[in-house]
């Protein structure tokens, strides 16, 4: 447990701003607000439309979601209408995205709350299945969160899991999706999946493994050392390979 994790029992401050993030989320519009803007950058007429929802009411919404960090908010030109091109505000989902979202619930669920934060430990636990209700993420999951392939889900089963690059030489694969984590050609620092790069493992606890790869694993940046399992937690980031050709995940366990 981290020193934050630790202190945030302590700190009714942290309770707090806790308190304010869940607020935040726990609302079907604003979660609709944030699975609309992972596409791209909207104006508030365009989300308004999205979600059946009042310009008003849309403001109100954003206006909670900026506050809270969820959203950030540039300048940008508006489409073509009958009286031309205007600039306009336009709002998208914060640097990390879905990412820090899930990973700051992870957190949270972390926190040794007592008796007396029961109803905050009840809307953390709601959010949460929200928050899988409306992304379509079911856990155990890896969510990758890069590259050309960023947004997909893959579901964990089983106590041995293989992760690497599809290999377009080994057609065996291609039939084989169950115990299988394949990304496309595209992470070109993946190794291969017939070699394979790495290996989640699920019994008493999660394990990841690093088969010896080239380009290297981590967790939460941290290398992994190879042939050698290391425990990983709801929350923690999975990283194979390095720069902009390797895949980076969010593991999700519950």
């Amino acid at each position: 447990m981290t020193d934050n994790t630790i202190q945030g029992t302590r700190n009714p401050e942290y309770l707090v701003e806790m308190s304010e993030y869940l607020n935040a989320l726990a609302n079907p519009v604003r979660l609709q607000i944030l699975s609309s803007l992972e596409t791209r950058p909207m104006e508030l007429k365009e989300i308004a439309s999205i979600t059946k929802t009042s310009y008003e009411n849309i403001r109100k919404h954003i206006d909670k979601l900026l506050l809270a960090g969820l959203v950030r908010k540039d300048a940008g030109m508006s489409s073509e209408t009958m009286t031309g091109i205007h600039p306009v505000w336009k709002y998208s989902l914060a640097p990390g995205g879905m990412e820090q979202i899930i990973t700051n619930l992870s957190m949270f669920s972390k926190v040794p709350l007592t008796i007396t934060h029961a109803d905050l430990a009840d809307q953390l636990s709601t959010i949460r299945k929200d928050i899988s209700n409306q992304f379509g993420v079911t856990s155990p999951c890896l969510f990758l969160t890069s590259g050309p392939d960023e947004g997909k889900i893959y579901p964990l089963s089983g106590e041995k899991i293989a992760l690497g690059r599809i290999d377009p030489t080994d057609m065996s694969y291609s039939k084989v999706q169950k115990n299988l984590v394949m990304v496309s050609q595209d992470y070109k620092s993946v190794s291969r999946i017939s070699r394979p790069h790495a290996r989640i493992y699920h019994g008493t606890s999660w394990e990841i493994e690093d088969c010896g790869s080239t380009s290297g694993s981590f967790i939460n940046t941290e290398p992994i050392p190879a042939h050698t399992k290391r425990t990983i937690t709801d929350g923690d980031i999975i990283i194979l390979g390095t720069g902009n050709m390797s895949a980076r995940f969010l593991f999700m366990a519950e």
